[in-house]
């Protein structure tokens, strides 16, 4: 059972690769992303982070994205070149971050540090708006790199997140999730799991990494996307993880 990032996308790419591991209900609709495509965007946006944002496996970048398919993508994008994932406690970054990648208007990147925007519309081809000086657009730029990222292997153990001080590897994240016991057991395939809306970012990656762990589907439902009957028979939900 695959407990690392390398692993999950290992998985993805080798078992059942064209069925679901990700959906995304938003207030623009509904996307699917198999293990195939899911592994497709990672290793695009690992490309992007190497080639436009210099990232290696030293580099601090802050995640100022709420929880969202793209999020996840570009979280795993992050953990493949080595790089941490640092989630800020409020609007401003960390001093020290190399890199930010963020849905939200920003100044100028910094001299010292890279900048992002990532346009979170599941069709968006490019940023909303003026650009700020210096900055990468992430929508527009993403789908002309390469689908294989061909770095250097990291390290399982390293740090994957810090969050509130705390430095979090894969272990960490996942003892922080509780799968339903039904749901473990609901199908050969792994569970079906709905993280409920108004869960934040640590939360999204933790419940992903435990999903996809038991080879299972994550279901992500923006904020203020009403749950319905309809959307939890239709995904054949097998259990949901609340927000506390």
């Amino acid at each position: 059972m695959p407990q690392t990032p390398a692993g999950i996308l290992s998985a993805m790419r080798s078992v059942s690769p064209s069925s679901p591991r990700l959906v995304w209900h938003g207030q623009d609709g509904r996307i699917e992303l198999s293990g195939r495509v899911f592994d497709n965007w990672v290793a695009k946006s690992s490309n992007l982070l190497v080639d436009e944002l210099d990232a290696t496996d030293t580099s601090r970048i802050v995640l100022d994205l709420p929880p969202h398919w793209k999020s996840l993508a570009l979280a795993f994008a992050c953990w493949q070149v080595g790089a941490l994932v640092v989630l800020p406690e409020d609007t401003a970054s960390p001093a020290d971050a190399d890199i930010v990648l963020s849905s939200r208007p920003r100044p100028a990147a910094s001299p010292s540090g890279s900048l992002a925007c990532v346009a979170l519309g599941s069709l968006a081809l490019g940023w909303d708006g003026p650009l700020p000086r210096g900055a990468v657009d992430f929508a527009a730029e993403v789908r002309s790199h390469g689908d294989v990222y061909q770095g250097q292997p990291v390290d399982d153990d390293a740090p994957l997140v810090e969050a509130g001080g705390r430095t979090l590897r894969a272990g960490d994240l996942l003892d922080t999730v509780t799968l339903p016991s039904e749901s473990r057991d609901a199908a050969a395939d792994g569970p079906t799991l709905l993280l409920e809306p108004g869960a934040g970012l640590e939360q999204a990656l933790a419940a992903a990494l435990a999903v996809w762990a038991h080879g299972g589907v994550l279901v992500l439902v923006e904020d203020g996307v009403p749950v319905t009957d309809r959307l939890l028979s239709g995904e054949r939900v097998t259990g949901r993880l609340g927000t506390a």
